[in-house]
C-alpha cells in the first residue's frame, strides 16, 4: 500500500497541460475533497442518495436508506426506534465518521452514532464515502464517512401510520431566506419496552454574501428491551442533541463555526448514567485555481470537547483540544486523467498526533469507461470512555490506524451503468474490549462489490449491488463479528401509469458470526442468512400528493440482525406526502 501511495504521488510531478478535469453525469458531493465537485471527478468510492431517490423508494429513515448501499451494513437492534449503527467494509460503528452538514456527530464519550437520532426532514442528499479517501475527514473515519446534507426542500407535508403503533408527521416550509421543519413520531414497538418517541426541529437562515445559519435539534426517548434471553423491561434511554452552525464563503474560500450540545441518559434499576457533551469548533478553508487544470485546497480546523458524566454514581469530567490542518491537490493530467493527493495532520491534547496521507487517480479509457484507484491511511482516536471510564480505562491509549487501498472500474452502456470495486485494508493498534482496553488488536479486510442500474423495458428500472467481503482478526485468524460474508440489495421500480408505480426493495444478508452475551462466558454463534422484502404502491394525485401503501418484511421472515434482538415481522403502513 505504501508503494502504491508513492507511485500515485509521482504522477503529481508530471507536467500538466491545461485541461479540464473529467466530469461524469453524477451528483455533486462535498466530502471527497472537502469541496463541491462531481462525484465521478474524484478517485473516491462514493455513493449518493438524493431527496428524489428517498421519495421514489418510500424511504422513511436514515438506516433504511444506508442499508441499500454497497459495502454498507446497518446493525439494527430491533424495529423502528431501536438502536441502529452503521458499518462500512467490515469496520465497526465507532470507526465510521458521521457528519451533519460537515459537523461531526460521533459522541465524544461513546465514539459512535445512533442513526435513529438523525431525521430525514430537510435532507437534500446523503453522501457515503468508503475506504482510503476518508483520510482527509479526521478521527473516526477508518471505514468511511457518512455526510448528511440538509437545506431547503421546499414546502412539504407528510404523514405516516403503520403497524406496531408507528406514526409520524413531518412538515417543512420555505420562505426564501428562511426555511424550517418539524418531524415528530413514535412507535409502540414489537416487544415489551421497545416503544420510542422523537422530535426534530430545524431552521435555516440565508443571509447576503453566502452567509448561512442553521440549527438542528433532536430529542427522543426510547425503551431498551435488551437481549431476549435477558430482557430489561424497565430500562430507558433519553437523547437530546442541538447543533448550531454558521457558514460563509464560496468557491475561493469558506469557513464554518459550530456548537454541539448532546445529552444521553440511561435509566436502569442499578441507577442512572448521564453523559453531557459539548463541542465548539470551526474550520477555515482556502481554494486556489493554480491553472485551469490544477486545484489546491488548504484548511485548518480547531475543536474543543467537554464531557461531564456520571457513570453509575461515579463522576467523570474531562476536556480535550483538537487542532488539524489539511492539504488537497487535484490535477488533470489530460482530458481523461485526474490525479489527487491529500494530507491531514491531527493533534489531540490527550492522545497526541496522527498524520494521514491519501492519493488516487482516475482515468477515462473512453467516454463510457473509467478506472479509479486510491490508497490512504485513516485513523480513529480513543473515546473519553476508553481513556477515563471509572475503574476500567487506559489514559495511555493511542489512535487506531489502517492503511487501505482500492481499485474500481465504472462503465456506462446502452443497458445501464455498472461498477466493480475491489478493496483491502490492514488495521493495527485497534483498541481491545478488555478491562483495561489496550492497543493490541489487528484486523485484515478484503472485499469486492458490484453494482449496477439498468432499465428492464420502458417502465421498469432495476438497481442492484452485491458485496462479498472477508474480515478477520489477524491475531486469531477468526472472522470479525457482525460482518456478513455476502450481502445484496435490489430495488425494482415499475411504472404502472403516469400516476402510479410499484416498488420492491429486497435485501439479502448472508451468514455472519456474532456473540451471545446471554451465557457466561459469552459464546460465539453463527446467525443464519435472511431475506427482507419490502413493497410499496405509490399513487400521485392530480393535486401533487403522493399516497403510499406499503409492507415491510413482506415475507414475514424471522431473523436477528444482532444476536438477541429479533427484527419485527410483517407490518403494513400508509403514508401521504405532498408539496404546497
Amino acid at each position: 500500500m505504501r508503494v502504491a501511495f508513492c507511485c500515485v504521488l509521482l504522477l503529481v510531478a508530471i507536467p500538466v497541460r491545461a485541461q479540464t478535469p473529467p466530469e461524469f453525469e453524477l451528483p455533486e458531493v462535498t466530502i471527497p475533497g472537502r469541496r463541491p465537485q462531481p462525484a465521478a471527478a474524484t478517485p473516491a468510492s462514493i455513493s449518493v442518495l438524493t431527496r428524489e431517490d428517498l421519495e421514489a423508494l418510500g424511504i422513511e429513515t436514515l438506516a433504511e436508506a444506508l442499508q441499500l448501499l454497497p459495502e454498507m451494513f446497518v446493525r439494527a437492534y430491533g424495529g423502528a426506534g431501536s438502536l441502529a449503527e452503521p458499518s462500512i467494509r467490515g469496520f465497526g460503528p465507532g470507526q465510521v465518521l458521521v457528519l451533519l452538514d460537515g459537523v461531526p456527530l460521533n459522541n465524544v464519550a461513546l465514539g459512535q452514532v445512533d442513526l435513529t437520532t438523525i431525521s430525514l426532514n430537510g435532507v437534500q442528499r446523503i453522501e457515503v464515502l468508503r475506504g482510503p479517501f476518508a483520510a482527509l475527514a479526521g478521527s473516526g473515519a477508518l471505514g468511511g464517512v457518512i455526510n448528511i446534507v440538509t437545506g431547503s426542500t421546499g414546502s412539504t407535508a407528510a404523514a405516516r401510520y403503520g403497524g406496531a403503533g408507528e406514526r409520524r408527521l413531518s412538515l417543512s416550509h420555505d420562505l426564501g431566506r428562511v426555511a424550517f421543519g418539524l418531524d415528530a413520531g413514535g412507535v409502540d414497538g414489537s416487544r415489551v419496552n421497545s416503544d420510542a418517541a422523537d422530535l426534530t426541529l430545524r431552521a435555516e437562515i440565508k443571509m447576503p454574501h453566502d452567509l448561512r445559519f442553521s440549527i438542528h435539534h433532536h430529542r427522543s426517548e426510547a425503551g431498551t428491551p435488551g437481549d431476549i434471553a435477558l430482557p430489561t423491561p424497565s430500562d430507558r434511554q433519553s437523547t437530546a442533541r442541538t447543533v448550531l452552525q454558521g457558514q460563509w464563503g464560496g468557491a475561493a474560500g469558506r469557513g464554518r463555526v459550530y456548537y454541539t450540545a448532546e445529552s444521553l441518559i440511561f435509566q436502569t434499576p442499578f441507577g442512572p448514567s448521564r453523559y453531557r457533551a459539548a463541542l465548539i469548533g470551526g474550520e477555515l478553508q482556502r481554494q486556489w485555481q493554480l491553472t485551469p487544470a490544477r486545484i489546491l485546497v488548504a484548511g485548518a480546523e480547531l475543536q474543543g470537547q467537554r464531557l461531564d458524566a456520571e457513570v453509575f454514581g461515579s463522576p467523570l469530567q474531562e476536556d480535550a483540544l483538537i487542532g488539524a490542518a489539511y492539504l488537497q491537490y487535484d490535477a488533470a493530467l489530460s482530458s481523461r486523467a485526474l490525479v489527487s493527493a491529500g494530507l491531514r495532520l491531527d493533534s489531540h491534547s490527550r492522545y497526541g498526533t496522527a498524520l494521514n496521507p491519501r492519493a488516487g487517480v482516475t482515468v477515462g479509457l473512453d467516454d463510457r469507461t473509467r478506472i479509479r484507484a486510491a490508497v490512504g491511511r485513516t485513523f480513529r482516536g480513543p473515546s473519553f470512555l476508553h481513556l477515563f471510564f471509572p475503574g476500567c480505562s487506559n489514559p495511555d491509549l493511542g489512535p487506531e490506524s489502517a492503511w487501505a487501498a482500492e481499485i474500481g472500474v465504472e462503465r456506462i452502456t446502452v443497458r445501464g451503468t455498472f461498477a466493480v470495486t475491489a478493496f483491502a485494508a490492514e488495521a493495527v493498534n485497534l483498541i481491545s474490549s478488555g478491562c483495561p482496553p489496550l492497543n493490541v488488536d489487528e484486523a485484515s479486510f478484503r472485499g469486492l462489490s458490484v453494482e449496477g442500474r439498468t432499465p428492464l423495458g420502458g417502465r421498469t428500472v432495476l438497481r442492484l449491488n452485491v458485496t462479498a467481503q472477508h474480515s478477520i482478526d489477524r491475531l486469531t485468524g477468526t472472522p470479525l463479528p457482525r460482518v456478513p460474508a455476502l450481502a445484496a440489495n435490489a430495488t425494482l421500480t415499475h411504472r404502472l401509469s403516469e400516476a402510479a408505480s410499484l416498488v420492491a426493495i429486497t435485501r439479502y444478508v448472508g451468514a455472519r458470526r456474532d456473540v451471545d452475551f446471554s451465557v457466561f462466558p459469552a459464546a460465539t454463534v453463527e446467525l443464519p442468512a435472511y431475506v427482507d422484502l419490502g413493497v410499496r404502491y405509490q399513487y400521485r394525485t392530480p393535486g401533487g400528493w403522493t399516497m403510499t401503501i406499503g409492507m415491510d418484511n413482506a415475507l414475514d421472515a424471522r431473523y436477528e440482525v444482532v444476536k438477541g434482538f429479533p427484527a419485527p415481522g410483517r407490518r403494513l403502513f400508509v403514508s401521504a406526502s405532498g408539496r404546497f
